[in-house]
């Protein structure tokens, strides 16, 4: 998979991304097929999505995939960056492992001896029980397919499933490192840590069969990262035969009289939601689409992103771990209605999804929130419950960042008590209202919140928007012309960065333009079939408002 270092110099890794064998099986049923009778009639890129291409675009089914991998015996190791929406992996025709989800890393492990192996992954992207946590009525377009990259892994018995680096004191140059390892028995092993090349520590170690390790380190050369100065460090640990790396960034994230700190000063969030969406590739994001978008992020202005609505491709967090954009990376979800977020089985997916998404990207520092349930009901008794649950969860996952959900209506929620930070969604002079009233409902917002006895709480305007279709302009400045969202954006724009104090962040709805749902009642209120929020187009061409919002972001300071 594609990453800004190495994670691995001693274990063997086979990148398997390429051009895989391909069958498209359309309505048949996953239970009832017949791995050897299947016919590959046709091919398919990893990573990719099948029904962006020219020959399946749009349509909805089961698919199979099918590659070979030369192996030396041992126990193997095939990890996925993404699968949209749900897939069964077989590993020369037995089955090794289910997963549902999208947007989340999995792996699947099975003993193989010397040879070559044949791996088929049977993927569907269709709306059903198998997949609790994808819904038709969404307002993108669920693409389907192996969507982020595939490697097969060579394991040794002792070998080490993950590390998460936190940040114990910026000041004391201080972290801790939790070492997550499977073996086969208990016993000593050798462990070595080094950071930027540099030895930190040596030692034999007793080991149960599988667990983790703690260490605390100061690492006296280590320096803070910022937005400003993103300073990272990677960090290599070697236990028995084994060894993995991650970069981090030495930082503390907080909140503080109304304000997101970071190493203890307030920072003024001003950025954008992004979709991982292309009309070619769909969530498959090529790295040359990846750079593009965190390049645009720079031109504008922005020291902000909000992955909408789902966890983000790694590749895309190391780029702004790079460049310094502070990010938002929230679990998938877009309005479920209030009988599905309450269905147990939807909250287990729901907190299964959780723990994928921290396990992927928790060593990031340029994520300093997390996101749950985007426009769910938070406003209901039903949902209390929920939002407690997945957002306790959370916290015991990673208690050093503050925890948030975009609220579809501050006015009515229920659930502010249960969060680090305010965050709302809203659309004045689009949904309801008119531009010259838009400071004004923020203000209405603001005092809303702090009515409630939340003053102390950060207030993101999490989304706020206009359509509007690429090139179209009239001389009334009507609605979905540039014109219009260049004027309402600029409104907004001006009022956040000028006209109060309160409102802390910001997240223009949205980046680019995306493909939606193709549920007809969805598809009549957006032309072209594209939610035409975007400041750019599709394809990333800028429109009136992106100039607009970049001439006043780049004032900021």
């Amino acid at each position: 998979m594609a990453r800004r270092f190495p994670q691995h110099q001693i274990r063997p890794v086979t990148p398997l991304d390429g051009t895989w064998d391909f069958a498209f099986l359309g309505d048949a049923d996953p239970d009832q097929v017949d791995l050897a009778a299947l016919g590959f009639d046709d091919v398919m890129a990893v990573p990719g999505c099948y029904d962006a291409t020219p020959k399946y675009a749009g349509r909805r089914g089961l698919a199979a995939y099918r590659t070979r991998v030369r192996t030396s015996a041992g126990l193997q190791r095939l990890v996925f960056g993404a699968v949209q929406h749900w897939c069964r992996v077989y590993w020369n025709g037995e089955l090794i492992r289910e997963h549902a989800g999208g947007f989340t890393r999995f792996w699947a492990e099975t003993e193989s001896a010397d040879g070559e192996a044949e791996v088929v992954v049977l993927v569907d992207n269709r709306f059903d029980e198998r997949s609790p946590l994808h819904m038709e009525h969404f307002d993108w377009y669920a693409y389907g397919g192996i969507s982020r990259g595939v490697e097969l892994h060579r394991l040794e018995p002792l070998h080490i499933d993950g590390l998460k680096i936190d940040t114990l004191s910026v000041a004391e140059r201080r972290v801790q490192v939790r070492i997550d390892y499977t073996g086969v028995q208990a016993g000593p092993a050798a462990l070595g840590i080094e950071c930027d090349g540099r030895a930190v520590s040596t030692e034999t170690v007793d080991l149960d069969a599988s667990g983790s390790v703690t260490r605390t380190l100061d690492i006296p050369w280590l320096a803070a990262w910022s937005s400003d100065e993103p300073r990272l460090s990677t960090l290599t640990v070697t236990l028995g035969e084994d060894d993995m790396s991650e970069r981090f960034g030495l930082r503390e994230v907080a909140t503080a009289n109304g304000r997101i700190t970071v190493n203890g000063e307030p920072v003024r969030l001003l950025g954008v939601n992004r979709h991982e969406a292309h009309p070619q590739f769909g969530h498959a994001q090529p790295e040359a689409l990846l750079v593009n978008d965190v390049q645009q992020l720079q031109d504008l202005g922005a020291n902000f992103v909000r992955g909408s609505h789902y966890p983000l491709d790694p590749l895309f967090l190391d780029l702004c771990d790079e460049a310094g954009i502070m990010v938002w990376c929230e679990s998938i979800g877009w309005q479920y209605p209030v009988e599905h977020l309450t269905d147990p089985a939807f909250v287990e997916a729901q907190l299964a999804h959780i723990e994928a998404m921290c396990a992927a990207a928790q060593n990031h520092p340029s994520i300093i929130l997390w996101g749950i349930l985007n426009e769910c009901p938070s406003w209901s008794e039903e949902g209390y419950p929920v939002y407690a649950a997945l957002l306790g969860r959370l916290r015991e996952l990673d208690p050093h960042r503050p925890v948030t959900y975009a609220a579809i209506n501050a006015h009515d929620d229920k659930c502010f008590d249960l969060v680090d930070v305010v965050s709302a969604n809203t659309y004045p002079g689009w949904y309801f209202g008119d531009v010259p009233g838009i400071p004004a409902e923020l203000d209405r917002i603001s005092a809303h919140v702090d009515a409630l006895g939340f003053a102390d709480k950060p207030l993101i305007i999490s989304e706020i928007g206009a359509g509007a279709v690429p090139g179209w302009n009239d001389s009334h400045g009507s609605l979905w012309t540039e014109d219009y969202q260049a004027e309402l954006l600029t409104t907004v724009v001006d009022h956040v960065m000028d006209g109060q104090d309160r409102i802390s962040g910001l997240a223009i709805w949205v980046l680019g333009d995306f493909k939606t749902s193709e549920l007809r009642r969805l598809a009549l209120t957006r032309p072209r079939g594209v939610n035409d929020k975007g400041i750019i187009d599709e394809y990333r061409r800028p429109k009136q408002a992106f100039r607009a919002v970049r001439e006043r972001f780049r004032r900021k300071g």
